[in-house]
């Protein structure tokens, strides 16, 4: 506010409009962070393509910086130790990174409940913020924690960018979630990082992470969620999102291909994570849950997803809900409207797995699964655990192992009838099928009522259903 003094002793106050400045890398500034130093909140920095060997800190500023997008510009913190992009000062959404590659990081110490001081945020790191990051490519670094992105106690917005050949050595070799961090995470792909817990992403502490329409692909673990690992009182919102080739390796006892959901521990539980409409295709583990698994004190909500062609060592070749009595820590998953598909266990529960547990699975369509026992869905120890208009067909005997409450509407059959349009499967193309269609119409990520596979439910699945009326020969 400036004060101007007029004649006969007026006095006018004059508001300042600070205006934004455009600052170029490196035509005005040789470094991203000279022009980050020199800069006022509201102003955009422009960097050209180029590799720009430096780390940089956004000080608590208001700013865009952009790079010239494709990975041409790229901010390389190799020589350097700490993260390659720091974002440490609460900084909100008016701080923004934008159309960079951002590669070599280290990462800088962080408090971890559970392993105490340890490095964390390779690529980028966020503590008590909420900046945007977004069409950024984050590969090729390695620390202990969050090699491409490490969270803490925040919850940026993250949209658009790629994660790939990241390697932590502990939690997240994508992202780690930790201390109450709720990042926005949507239309990302996580390709080949690799973690000893969550190949992809870690969420622990009471993360409660938002992850939408994002990819993940050859991720590998060494002990659970070869895609994603969920523990300590996290509850992650996880939709239409797809988990393929994902991979759990060394540890014999190790869990969940495409997600590890952990509800007990250090750091306390349950959890009450929800995945929609989301698709489990050709991930492996040693242990149980070649898809998903569930266990001491995780009670996951699991709807409309396929798992198709997971395979385990142990129990539930698809999906695993794994428990105790002593202590009393069940994982009482609920399970709707799923395909079970062609998932293979070398020992019990081909498309879906319970031990210790009361699990609700309804109007499922369990098929073609294979294991030694419970070809299909097989409940040990699971007396309460129910299961109500779902078909079966062509597993492997016996179809359902274990006892359990039959809540009605239930089928089994040697053989499935292949008619991709009966999506309820129940032998008939009718209205139910047209229901279930309608009700998933649009993008569905993998749905039963995809009928044609092409990612959306539209009009062509609609006539392919009219198509078929009637008894699915």
């Amino acid at each position: 506010m400036r004060i101007v003094q007029l004649s006969g002793g007026a006095v006018l106050c004059v508001a300042s409009m600070a205006t934004a400045d455009m600052l170029t890398v490196p035509g005005d500034f040789p470094t991203i962070q000279s022009a980050i130093d020199a800069s006022s909140s509201g102003d955009h920095i422009m960097v050209s393509p180029g590799i720009f060997n430096e780390l940089i800190d956004f000080s608590g500023k208001a700013i865009t910086v952009e790079g010239s997008g494709s990975g041409a510009s790229v901010i390389d913190g190799a020589g350097f130790s700490g993260p390659v992009v720091r974002f440490a000062s609460e900084e909100g959404s008016g701080s923004v990174l934008a159309n960079f590659r951002v590669s070599h990081g280290s990462g800088e110490v962080v408090n971890d409940p559970v392993f105490g001081n340890v490095k964390c945020g390779g690529g980028i790191l966020v503590r008590s913020g909420s900046p945007i990051i977004h069409d950024c490519v984050i590969e090729s670094n390695d620390t202990w924690g969050g090699a491409g992105m490490c969270n803490v106690s925040a919850s940026p917005t993250v949209s658009d960018c790629s994660f790939r050949s990241n390697v932590s050595e502990g939690h997240g070799g994508g992202i780690y979630n930790l201390n109450g961090s709720e990042p926005l995470i949507e239309r990302c792909s996580f390709e080949s990082n690799t973690a000893s817990w969550g190949g992809g992403i870690t969420n622990t502490v009471g993360s409660d992470a938002t992850i939408r329409e994002c990819d993940f692909i050859a991720n590998t673990t060494y002990n659970v969620g070869g895609g994603i690992f969920i523990r300590s009182s996290s509850s992650p919102t996880i939709t239409a999102c797809t988990f393929t080739n994902n991979l759990q390796i060394d540890n014999p006892l190790g869990s969940g291909g495409g997600i590890c959901v952990y509800g007990s521990g250090t750091g306390g539980g349950p959890c009450y994570p929800v995945v929609t409409d989301c698709l489990f295709e050709g991930n492996t583990v040693n242990g149980d849950g070649g898809g998903m698994s569930n266990a001491y004190g995780s009670y996951t909500t699991i709807t409309n997803c396929i798992f198709r062609e997971n395979t385990c060592g142990r129990d539930g070749g698809g999906v695993a809900a794994v428990g105790e009595n002593d202590p009393d820590v069940p994982s009482n998953v609920t399970v709707s409207d799923c395909l079970f598909e062609s998932n293979t266990a070398a020992d019990r529960g081909g498309g879906f797995f319970s031990r210790r547990s009361e699990p609700s699975v309804m109007n499922c369509t369990i098929r073609e699964n294979t294991a030694s026992g419970g070809g299909g869905i097989y409940f040990f120890d699971s007396v309460a655990a129910t299961m109500g208009d779902t078909a079966l067909c062509g597993n492997s005997t016996a179809q359902v192992g274990g006892s359990y409450v039959d809540l009605g509407g239930n089928t089994a059959n040697d053989e499935c009838q292949d008619c991709v349009a009966d999506i309820t499967g129940d032998g008939t193309v009718g209205v139910d099928d047209m229901l279930n269609l309608i009700a998933n119409f649009g993008p569905c990520g993998g749905c039963a009522a995809d009928v044609n596979g092409d990612g959306v439910v539209g009009v062509d699945d609609i006539l392919i259903v009219l198509s078929a009326w009637g008894d699915c020969a």
